[in-house]
């Protein structure tokens, strides 16, 4: 399986209350962490015992070579992990308050220098049979891309950060055969409001122009899919005490992916998808360590 996407630095500060225009606040804590929803999702298709490569790219910096070494040791290929000179490594600075509401600030950094013709290479030579993408790298870098794989590859889009308008999306649609969006993507893709009730969800489904298959995420909702030609069927979420839900959509798209490369049904895929997802809120971070996962990975038999 092929992940293109982002790979960004998480630098955490915790604050009592988020600021406003013009004020400065201090932080009482600090963290650093691997994120980016390419990166969380190659590390979950890892931890799952799934082979994995990763497109992409990084800075010449020691942010760029500290992301290369981590994804290594969770067994992710970075050989087509472009090293962009003259570039910062993708960050991401993240406030959070008291009451847990956030705010983050993405600076793309090399995650936006990503050539068209790397991708496409390095794509190609890995042969396969399940291609997972975000939008945290440029949307013509991906048309690129999806255009050039293989009739018999599953291209699978997460898409989020959703684009302003949905008609930057149009020509990229064409090519993807599972769209994984959460609510409120859904909403925008439909021009909508953010669908809050199931009900809504499946209006939403009606109203969209793309007419492949959508596992729409709910969170603690569990998960609704439209397959082609089929009626919106519901998964309920796994009961959980979670503790931090951050990257709880990447592992859920990460492990779809997993269940699709596996060639399980698609029902029985999504209900995996959930599981793990429930299971990754368990820990702290974006991304899922072995701990969590432990009886998914056995249950696969890897």
């Amino acid at each position: 399986m092929s992940v293109v996407g982002s790979l960004n630095v998480d630098l955490g500060y915790r604050v009592r209350t988020l600021p406003v225009p013009g004020e400065t606040v201090l932080a009482g804590d600090r963290s650093r962490a691997f994120g980016g929803k390419g990166g969380n999702q190659a590390v979950t298709v890892a931890v799952l015992g799934a082979d994995v490569g990763f497109v992409g790219a990084v800075g010449a910096d020691d942010a760029g070579e500290s992301y290369l070494s981590h994804l290594r040791r969770h067994g992710v290929d970075v050989s087509g992990v472009a090293v962009v000179p003259h570039v910062d490594t993708g960050t991401a600075i993240i406030l959070v308050d008291d009451s847990g509401e956030n705010l983050i600030v993405v600076d793309p950094g090399a995650n936006s220098a990503v050539e068209p013709g790397w991708v496409e290479e390095h794509v190609r030579a890995a042969e396969p049979a399940v291609v997972l993408a975000q939008l945290e790298v440029p949307v013509p870098v991906l048309e690129s891309m999806a255009a050039s794989l293989a009739a018999d590859v599953t291209f699978v889009l997460n898409p989020a950060p959703m684009q302003a308008d949905p008609d930057d999306l149009a020509k990229l649609l064409q090519r993807v055969d599972v769209l994984v969006p959460n609510r409120k993507e859904l909403g925008q893709l439909a021009r909508t409001a953010e669908p809050e009730t199931l009900a809504e969800v499946q209006r939403c489904l009606g109203a969209l122009s793309f007419d492949g298959t959508v596992v729409v995420t709910l969170g603690a909702d569990g998960a609704v899919v439209r397959e082609v030609g089929g009626e919106p069927t519901h998964h309920p979420a796994l009961s959980v005490d979670p503790v931090d839900t951050t990257g709880a959509g990447d592992a859920f798209c990460g492990a779809l992916a997993v269940g699709i490369a596996a060639g399980r049904e698609l029902s029985d895929a999504v209900r995996r998808a959930i599981e793990v997802a429930g299971r990754s809120t368990l820990h702290r971070g974006a991304q899922p360590t072995q701990a969590p996962l432990e009886a998914d990975i056995a249950a696969d038999g890897s």
